[in-house]
């Protein structure tokens, strides 16, 4: 008689917790005092519409993000890098602050206004705070570090001028809205703001080089605030989205492209994110390892890219920011 070989299957049994992430999350050693001093900056000065959004944005703890992301902030950058960081999730299009309530030519009007103060080309009026808060913060970087604080002003135009963008309406596949994502959501921004906030000096051609790096760090930090901030972005969307508006979110793609639930396509996005880490530490590593090993500089750069993923990560799965619904 012949030996039946059988074993036993153990069935798929779906889990909508996220694998853990390889990347190091750390918190600057001095996020309390500033997110103090911020919180009372920005409680005093910013003209928020309501109490309610008010209450909101401290319970975000929208300060603190960046603290998360700029762990190695030299302690004298890390007032200023902060408040251009939750400067622009004040003006962020899916901030609830700002230009949410706008209409594109609204938005396309309000940038057009801050674009030349931010770049000190035109004075502020000092009863507007979108004016004010903008001049003295770019004014106060470059009085800092000039070429650094350039480079930091330029990608943060590049985001906001994005979030404005007609075409970021037509975006058929997730390979196109990860590109307009990647964006308006300010990656190449944060990606300034790390250097800036370390003294960082990294050539432009070498810059270049790292095309690859930076593209998936920005699919990586885009796709977690996605999956996270998802369900905030569905509930307002049902209930206040115009006719023919559409829902610009990586898992919404997903979730169409596959021809699966909304929860499926978040832990499909999940395993593509683990994934596409392990591929991004592969690159850094043949990076440093070329040529006999890199620049302290640039080591300490891309070091900074993945502290901002994993701070992202971190922050993004308890701010209120994405999980509140009404």
């Amino acid at each position: 008689m012949g030996f039946v070989w059988s074993r036993q299957v153990v069935p798929y049994v779906p889990c909508n917790k996220p694998p853990p992430t390889i990347f190091d999350i750390q918190c600057h050693p001095r996020a309390d005092a500033v997110c103090a001093e911020l919180d009372s900056f920005f409680m005093k000065h910013w003209p928020f519409k309501s109490q309610t959004e008010t209450n909101r944005f401290f319970a975000s703890q929208t300060n603190r993000w960046a603290c998360f992301a700029f762990p190695m902030a030299d302690d004298d950058r890390l007032l200023d890098t902060v408040k251009a960081n939750t400067l622009l999730f004040l003006l962020d299009g899916k901030s609830a602050h700002v230009a949410e309530d706008m209409s594109v030519e609204e938005g396309k009007k309000l940038y057009k206004r801050l674009i030349p103060i931010a770049m000190g080309k035109t004075l502020p009026n000092r009863s507007d705070p979108y004016e004010w808060i903008t001049y003295d913060l770019f004014m106060s970087m470059r009085a800092c570090d000039k070429e650094l604080a350039d480079q930091v002003l330029r990608e943060a135009l590049s985001c906001i001028t994005a979030q404005v963008d007609t075409v970021r309406l037509d975006c058929p596949d997730m390979g196109s809205l990860l590109r307009q994502r990647i964006k308006e959501g300010g990656c190449p921004f944060v990606a300034a703001c790390v250097r800036y906030s370390s003294r960082l000096r990294v050539p432009n051609e070498t810059l270049k080089s790292l095309d690859s790096i930076h593209e998936s760090y920005g699919k990586l930090g885009i796709i977690v605030n996605d999956i996270y901030s998802f369900d905030k972005e569905l509930h307002f969307w049902k209930k206040d989205h115009k006719e023919g508006a559409k829902l610009l979110n990586i898992v919404n793609t997903m979730s169409i492209d596959a021809g699966v639930s909304y929860n499926t396509a978040k832990r499909i996005l999940w395993v593509l994110c683990r994934e596409w880490e392990i591929d991004h530490q592969a690159m850094v590593a043949k990076v440093l390892g070329d040529k006999g090993g890199a620049d302290p500089v640039v080591k300490m750069y891309l070091k900074g890219l993945e502290y901002v993923l994993g701070g992202n990560e971190y922050w993004s799965e308890t701010t209120e920011r994405y999980h509140f619904l009404d």
